[in-house]
């Protein structure tokens, strides 16, 4: 049997939503304390959706041509080992969501963004243990989150394959038997960038038919990551938003922070400054 691979998230609370880091650890602290401040104020109501590529930072040569957005270390296998520490304090509020980086370190095409195969160059400067960790956890992760605020988060942003969430609990990690539908939805969840809003609205319309009853509002808005905005933030057809860590200069760097007893009917709702935050406004780098 598979992996859970959807969650749905309560209907009170805060949740803090990052995407990419790509192995930059003082973007991961970061995230922690504010992850911890929540936590410190709202208890088990405080949740952290990590919507993958958590791993495979720059080469010394990107770090050289681009030292505004790639000049730091690569910090893939510690971070993945605080995940994985984090997830074992806090198991229901923690939610890691896989990202194709992290999926081709478990059957997934192998990713060349900064070497000609990341995967096999990251596990060869880890220990086997780390490499069987990590392996364990991108086999167990999420492919989505849901909330009762009307938010859908997802690394890339699908289109309308996915008929239902509870179909995503069906999809094996690595792959092991052949289902056109199943290898359509991870097409769409890890690999694609912003949908036309035709496209989304059809998708959340599917699912809200068939999960009408899990709550009385309906989801709106696709939060994901996958894309990169140098200033930030990229929104698409009125009804996704990417709030961009990788890829964007230090100081507009986004997070989101959702209110789950909120409404958001629109990606026009997340506002900048408020729902949508500066990762780094106020806070000293380390």
């Amino acid at each position: 049997m598979a992996a859970p691979r959807h969650f749905r998230l309560p209907g009170a609370g805060v949740a803090l939503v990052n995407t990419d880091l790509h192995g930059n650890g003082a973007d991961f602290r970061r995230l922690e304390a504010i992850f911890r401040e929540h936590v410190a104020e709202h208890a088990e109501h405080a949740h952290w959706v990590i919507l993958g590529d958590v791993v495979h930072g720059p080469s010394a040569e990107a770090r050289q041509r681009e030292p505004r957005l790639y000049d730091y270390d690569d910090e893939s296998a510690a971070i993945v080992a605080r995940i994985l520490e984090l997830r074992e304090e806090f198991p229901r509020q923690l939610h890691f969501v896989l990202g194709n980086h992290d999926y081709a370190h478990v059957g997934g095409v192998r990713t060349s963004k900064f070497y000609p195969d990341e995967a096999a160059q990251l596990e060869s400067s880890m220990t086997a243990a780390e490499v069987q960790r990590m392996h364990t956890l991108f086999r167990s992760a999420l492919l989505a989150v849901s909330s009762e605020c009307g938010v859908l988060m997802t690394h890339g942003s699908p289109d309308a394959t996915l008929q239902s969430l509870a179909d995503l609990n069906d999809i094996d990690i690595p792959r092991t038997k052949d289902s056109a539908y199943h290898d359509g939805i991870l097409r769409g969840f890890l690999f694609a960038y912003g949908q036309r809003g035709e496209t989304t609205a059809k998708l959340l319309a599917q699912l809200n038919r068939v999960g009408s009853a899990q709550s009385m509002r309906p989801l709106s808005v696709v939060v994901h990551g996958h894309d990169r905005a140098e200033n930030g933030l990229f929104c698409e057809g009125g009804n996704q938003v990417c709030p961009v860590l990788f890829g964007a200069v230090e100081h507009e760097k986004r997070y989101v922070q959702l209110d789950l007893a909120a409404h958001y009917p629109a990606a026009d709702a997340l506002r900048d400054g408020v729902e949508v935050r500066r990762l780094h406004a106020g806070a000293s780098r380390s």
